[in-house]
């Protein structure tokens, strides 16, 4: 579709002030693509409706279908295989922790929730170093060596002999595991439009409670049939299956991930269609990788924290991870454990009860992705106030525990995943607000989640101590009152992103006028 050059500098303007999901800023670099591309096949009427369950934009082209089907081929089969293989070698430490190692290993005290703290320290640490490398080095690569690490970590887990041993090969899984998600989010910027990029991350983010999911019955099986086997007991068998998974998942990725527009996997993509990709940025606005070092020099850590992104998005994701911290923590399966007598339940049948939560999760992740990308930012506020709300109520039947029935107990075990299910939604938007700064893109995105991750990796030795299992009251407590300031941050995202937005929209008019 042919249009003149005035009239798409008229709709690139229009596009940044839209309050759809499309409201992404067309900066530098529009009238060069329009000059340059005028009988191109790329859609630049991207920010009209389109139906709620259309896949495409209805003026797509074929060779923008085409392309668009490449990508969710290869960035989406590897993203999904590998988080979710993330999750099982993440969620398999809290499932052999009921199923025996607790035992085996002599774990005393707060030792559980130690652990998951050495995990997470090692987490945090790589999360930011790692995703901004893959600013410069081709992602098809630095992902996959990544998972390579955890997966190695996970199967060495196997053997561990002592808590200090079984600590140190978690540190390990976490430095392996920091880069995936914040990376992942990273290439979906790299690639997809604005009312493409929340249902490709909620596929994405699906993949990783079929994992919890799946860890929960690969355990249960693994217990039942192979406990003993090789003189093995079955927690055991947990990690060494868990990690020898990952390995032709990373081997997978090596030869299929397609990298960044900037480092392409050129095995996949024809030079026409590189052009094409670039020109949907550059459309956009969303602007590439600059020249120079890894995006980590003094100058470029002034201009990352230099504006208002990184002083609110960051807090913003910190509040909204403690939200869901008891989640993250494995207080509801250890809770399950806690009734299993009572209840008859055995450690085959708990392993597999920690399926209700990611199941419901699935569904409030579909919903939440897709009405995003179909309503743009006038949805965004509703699903996180309709997710909060959910969430608040089922942390109350854990904070009112003495005084709420075994019903109301399980509704807040079941829903303890929605608030969880707008992730995908808050990285999406993480990805738009910066779209015009790539090395700051991929700062921001890691830093939301680094940081997140270093109160998580503290706080729940002060809030939710293992001796105090599976009450919890100081935990839940928090996780209770996070939920009001965490929607009360995304309200203040909202207001200054309109408002920038407002100010691109004036001053390009200013310069189109000229």
């Amino acid at each position: 579709m042919s249009i003149p050059n005035e009239k798409a500098v008229e709709v690139a303007v229009s596009a940044s002030a839209s309050t759809s999901a499309s409201e992404v800023d067309n900066t530098q670099g529009v009238n060069n693509v329009i000059e340059n591309n005028a009988d191109s096949p790329m859609n630049r009427n991207w920010t009209t409706k389109t139906s709620f369950w259309h896949w495409f934009h209805p003026d797509d082209g074929p060779a923008e279908r085409r392309l668009v089907v490449k990508l969710d081929f290869s960035i989406l089969a590897f993203a999904c295989v590998g988080f979710w293989a993330l999750y099982i070698d993440r969620s398999i430490y809290v499932n052999a922790y009921v199923s025996g190692m607790k035992e085996d290993l002599g774990f005393y005290g707060n030792q559980y929730v130690q652990i998951n703290s050495i995990f997470l320290i090692g987490y945090a640490v790589s999360i930011i170093p790692l995703t901004l490398v893959n600013t410069r080095a081709p992602p098809q690569v630095v992902i996959p060596v990544c998972m390579a690490v955890w997966g190695l970590a996970t199967s060495l887990g196997a053997r561990a002999q002592s808590y200090g041993e079984l600590a140190g090969y978690r540190f390990l899984v976490g430095l392996g595991e920091g880069a995936f998600f914040p990376s992942i989010h990273y290439i979906f910027g790299s690639w997809y439009r604005p009312d493409e990029i929340a249902r490709r991350s909620g596929l994405f983010y699906v993949a990783g409670s079929i994992g919890t999911i799946s860890t929960g019955f690969i355990t249960a099986r693994i217990y039942a049939d192979l406990d003993g086997a090789l003189g093995r007991e079955a927690w055991r068998w947990m990690f060494l299956i868990g990690g020898i998974i990952t390995f032709p998942i990373a081997l997978f990725g090596v030869l299929t991930f397609p990298g960044t527009p900037q480092h392409p996997n050129k095995q996949l993509f024809k030079e026409d269609e590189l052009v094409l990709a670039r020109a949907r940025l550059e459309a956009m606005g969303r602007r590439s990788t600059q020249k120079g070092s890894l995006g980590f020099t003094l100058s470029s850590l002034r201009r990352f924290v230099g504006r208002w992104h990184f002083w609110v998005l960051v807090p913003w994701s910190i509040a909204f991870q403690q939200g869901y911290l008891a989640m993250a923590q494995g207080t509801y399966t250890l809770w399950i454990k806690s009734i299993a007598a009572s209840q008859h339940y055995s450690t085959a049948k708990v392993n597999s009860l920690t399926a209700v939560a990611p199941c419901v999760a699935i569904v409030a992740i579909v919903l939440f992705a897709w009405a995003a990308d179909k309503f743009g930012a006038k949805a965004r506020l509703p699903l996180f106030t309709v997710a909060q709300v959910i969430a608040f109520l089922g942390l109350a039947a854990f904070v009112a525990f003495d005084h709420t029935s075994f019903s109301y107990k399980w509704f807040g075990v079941a829903v303890s995943n929605v608030e969880n299910a707008m992730v995908p939604v808050m990285y999406s938007w993480a990805n738009l607000i910066c779209t015009d700064d790539a090395e700051e893109r991929a700062f921001i995105l890691s830093a939301m989640l680094a940081f997140a991750m270093a109160f998580n990796s503290w706080v729940p030795i002060l809030s939710m101590p293992t001796v105090q299992s599976p009450r919890y009251f100081k935990g839940y407590l928090v996780c209770l009152l996070m939920q009001p300031i965490a929607l009360g941050l995304a309200f203040l995202v909202d207001y200054l992103h309109r408002r920038e937005i407002a100010q691109k929209k004036e001053k390009r008019a200013q310069e189109v006028s000229q």
